[in-house]
């Protein structure tokens, strides 16, 4: 028996219990890390999947060079961001001077810097808002191909699930998506 023995004082036990609590809680973050990391490769190929299937004008690299931007950044701005969920409670953290950043028009704004800086041909990037200067209003970004309107799009919204990459078709959303009216004004577009 390990702890059987008369040699082990109470002392050296509890620091005995306690490196293997340690070892065990690292052993659990490096296999929950590496499943993480497993999740975000599938839903990135998901995504990208997602994209090409909105037009057949679309190159599958554009597809997956668009999802690995998104969700590499989405991974960054959650970290960045420091973000709390569920997401309104962390707009109170920024509303109370706690986090700089982590609104919904920060994700906005700074994924749409992002995607602005790819060379993509067969897609495009715009900011969508829902509710305008009303209670709850919503900021998001749209991909959809350069042949077709903005409501064939997919929205990409990480804010709404706390930093968690989540899409979905425009025309299937809870959400009354209409283009941001300073849409292609990018350099006087900004989060308030």
């Amino acid at each position: 028996m390990l702890f059987g023995n008369k040699l082990f004082t109470s002392y050296e036990r509890l620091w005995s219990y306690l490196f293997l609590l340690v070892l065990l809680v690292g052993c659990l973050s490096a296999c929950s890390h590496k499943t993480l990391i497993m999740e975000n490769k599938n839903k990135a190929l998901e995504l990208s999947k997602d994209i090409a299937l909105l037009s057949p004008e679309i190159p599958f690299t554009e597809a997956k060079q668009t999802s690995q931007t998104l969700m590499e950044t989405s991974e960054d701005l959650a970290k960045e961001y420091r973000m709390a969920s569920p997401p309104r409670y962390h707009n109170l953290l920024v509303h109370m001077g706690l986090r700089k950043r982590g609104l919904c028009c920060h994700w906005a704004e700074d994924l749409h810097v992002k995607l602005r800086q790819l060379s993509i041909n067969s897609l495009k990037f715009d900011w969508l808002v829902a509710k305008q200067g009303r209670f709850l209003e919503h900021s998001s970004i749209v991909i959809y191909p350069a042949n077709l309107t903005w409501k064939e799009g997919i929205v990409f919204d990480p804010w709404r699930t706390s930093g968690v990459p989540f899409w979905t078709a425009v025309n299937g959303d809870k959400y009354p998506w209409q283009p941001h009216p300073l849409n292609g004004q990018w350099n006087i577009l900004r989060c308030k």
